[in-house]
């Protein structure tokens, strides 16, 4: 029997990067599996793919607009009665690189990195509790403690890793598990880093060479750790925020130097 035979899976931002490649690994091992994110000619070559096509949901949606948010988890609690397993993806900085930016942008970077799944959990979590057993699993980043990126990616990725202490502390009691990885960066398909080495290759090179590993690690090697977040036997890592950036941390700075 597959690891996650017939669990019931929704992964945001399953066309491109980790929530692409989470995607595809979990419905390897058995699960139901909603895609949802903007691209519908990729969501649709990815469940294409998939052995029972006919098995799974596919949300070519722009989660930023709350009444998408609201209509997708009506129609998947109508479909399916509810999620074993919500696996947020979705996020990065929009382009929303200003130092002092304004508000409407900086609520924007906010909404995709945090509200978007705060408010995706507050619509299935209910289900959750009924059912007596849940995980919740958010990407995060590790530029919520080292403040490397842009201000407003760093605050929303720091408010994120606060709502996943929080929130797991919170529901810990009602056998949800709320957890999250904070990885540094990483090469997925059509993630920011895949698009770095696309555009700028000479200096994707050079960052690459000032890791620690010398490598640019891929998506693929976060399933681990996100196979083992989404186990109802967990229960340990309730609250937790793993870091997995390849002892990254510093590496910035001398790139950047």
């Amino acid at each position: 029997m597959n690891r996650f035979e017939d669990k019931r899976i929704l992964v945001t931002g399953a066309s491109k990067g980790l929530g692409k490649s989470a995607a595809i690994a979990f419905e390897k091992e058995g699960a139901n599996v909603v895609l949802a994110a903007r691209s519908e000619n990729e969501l649709s070559e990815l469940m294409k793919s998939f052995s029972q096509p006919e098995k799974h949901l596919l949300y070519p949606i722009d989660l930023l607009e709350s009444d998408n948010i609201v209509d997708m988890s009506t129609d998947i609690l109508r479909k399916w009665g509810g999620i074993d397993i919500l696996l947020h993806c979705v996020g990065g900085s929009l382009g929303i690189n200003e130092t002092l930016v304004n508000w409407g942008d900086f609520s924007k970077c906010l909404k995709a990195n945090l509200g978007i799944a705060s408010e995706l959990n507050r619509l299935f979590v209910p289900a959750m509790k009924e059912q007596g057993t849940g995980n919740i699993v958010h990407v995060g980043s590790t530029v919520a403690f080292e403040a490397r990126a842009s201000v407003p990616y760093n605050t929303a990725k720091a408010a994120l890793s606060g709502y996943v202490r929080s929130l797991g502390k919170e529901l810990a009691d009602q056998g949800i598990i709320v957890a999250g990885i904070l990885p540094g960066a990483f090469y997925g398909d059509g993630n920011a880093m895949f698009r770095f080495q696309y555009y700028k290759p000479d200096e994707y090179g050079k960052y690459v060479d000032s890791l620690p590993q010398k490598r640019m690690p891929h998506a693929d090697e976060y399933l681990s750790m996100l196979f083992l977040l989404s186990e109802s036997k967990s229960m340990v890592m309730s609250g937790s925020l793993i870091s997995m950036d390849c002892a990254q941390g510093l590496s910035y700075y001398n790139y950047s130097s």
